[in-house]
C-alpha cells in the first residue's frame, strides 16, 4: 500500500471498483448491475457499505447490515468483505472489520456475525484471529423464483 488508508461509506463513484472486486470474490457483476443493487442498499439505514481507499484507489469493501430476527437479540451481519488480492495481509480487512463493528455497536447490536464459505480457510483464520468464534455449521439452500 502506498498511503494512509481511508475507510468511508461507499459512493456512486466507487461502483466500478467495487464491481471489479466482486469478481475477485467470485461474484462477477457489471458496474451497471452493481449500481442497481447498491442504490437499494444505500437507501436503507439498516445497511452500510464501507470502502477502503488507498492513494485514491478502492482496495476493499465491506457490507454490514442489522439483522433483526425473532430467535435472538439484535445482531449485525457482515454480508460481504473483499480486499484486493494485491494488498491482502496489509491490514485493509482489519480496518474494514473494525469500522463495521463500530457501526454495528452504534446501531444497537449486541453481536456481529459473518458467514464464510468452507473453502475460504484464510478468511476463517482472519476472523478467528480477530475474536470471532465459530458457533455453527449449516447448509444453505436456494431456490430460484419466477418473476411476476
Amino acid at each position: 500500500m502506498s498511503g494512509a488508508l481511508d475507510i468511508r461509506p461507499m459512493q456512486r463513484a466507487d461502483v466500478e471498483a467495487v464491481a471489479e472486486l466482486c469478481g475477485q470474490l467470485g461474484y462477477p457483476a457489471t458496474p451497471e448491475h452493481l449500481e442497481e443493487r447498491w442504490t437499494v442498499i444505500a437507501g436503507d439505514r439498516g445497511h452500510e457499505v464501507l470502502v477502503a481507499v488507498d492513494a485514491g484507489r478502492v482496495v476493499g469493501w465491506l457490507h454490514v447490515s442489522v439483522r433483526p430476527v425473532l430467535e435472538s437479540d439484535r445482531t449485525a451481519e457482515i454480508c460481504g468483505l473483499i480486499v484486493d488480492a494485491n494488498v491482502r495481509g496489509a491490514g485493509v480487512g482489519l480496518a474494514l472489520l473494525t469500522a463495521a463493528e463500530r457501526w454495528a455497536a452504534a446501531a444497537g447490536c449486541d453481536a456481529i456475525r459473518v458467514r464464510s464459505r468452507i473453502a475460504r480457510e484464510r478468511a476463517h483464520t482472519f476472523y478467528e484471529r480477530e475474536g470471532y468464534v465459530r458457533v455453527k455449521t449449516q447448509h444453505v439452500f436456494e431456490k430460484p423464483l419466477d418473476s411476476p
